[in-house]
């Protein structure tokens, strides 16, 4: 599936592709939003809940891997450090 394919669905065919071909990556928090990264073939979709009324506000779709900073400033690399010295 391609990007574009992806961003003429409606909410509810996009999530269920998700759950159907979306490999899950992580989560963040973001002030009341808890977001989900998935990878769908060659890009990523991150989908925001609100936190206290428990029901997603949008769904985002992205091919810049440049955007997934915030993922990875969460990751603990320190044990490959420590094998690599």
């Amino acid at each position: 599936m391609s990007i574009q394919d992806f961003n003429y669905l409606n909410g509810v065919e996009k999530t269920e592709v998700l759950s159907i071909m979306g490999v899950f990556l992580g989560e963040r928090n973001d002030g009341c939003f808890r977001i989900t990264l998935y990878q769908v073939d060659n890009f990523y979709v991150e989908i925001y809940y609100h936190t206290t009324r428990y029901f997603y506000i949008c769904v985002r779709s992205f091919e810049d891997a440049g955007e997934l900073s915030p993922y990875l400033e969460d990751i603990d690399i320190s044990e490959v450090y420590s094998v690599l010295s």
